[in-house]
């Protein structure tokens, strides 16, 4: 009875874990994507400012620090509506060089917003 008894909760166990890998292994696929050509307004960020400060690190304010952190090397983002996107290509390739002169300033980018395991890209066509 006793190895019956272990023998279930192993499979149980097993099951169980499965379900939590299974689970993990839905971010996988495309959470969402909205349709091509979204025009969105979006500030460009330094993603080290902003993770650390927040809002503190957006606006007027905090342009010359933006324009200094992402002309070092700093990671760019573009912000919207609190969320963070990360610039690509239609190859997912950084789009970084479109942006890096515009640190700190507001931006209308034109482009596919796809999230996936958590990351939102913006796929850009145009930005102005």
């Amino acid at each position: 009875m006793k190895k019956v008894i272990a023998l279930m909760s192993v499979l149980a166990l097993t099951l169980l874990v499965g379900r939590v890998s299974a689970d993990d292994m839905g971010g996988m696929k495309m959470e969402k994507k909205s349709k091509a050509g979204k025009a969105m307004k979006c500030e460009v960020v330094d993603v080290a400012c902003y993770v650390k400060d927040g809002k503190k690190a957006t606006g007027e304010s905090h342009k010359a620090c933006a324009v200094k952190c992402i002309s070092g090397g700093g990671e760019l983002a573009l912000l919207s509506k609190g969320k963070l996107y990360i610039p690509v290509d239609g190859m997912f390739h950084s789009a970084r060089a479109q942006f890096a002169s515009k640190a700190g300033e507001m931006v209308e980018v034109t482009g596919k917003v796809i999230s996936k395991g958590g990351v939102n890209y913006l796929q850009v066509g145009e930005g102005k």
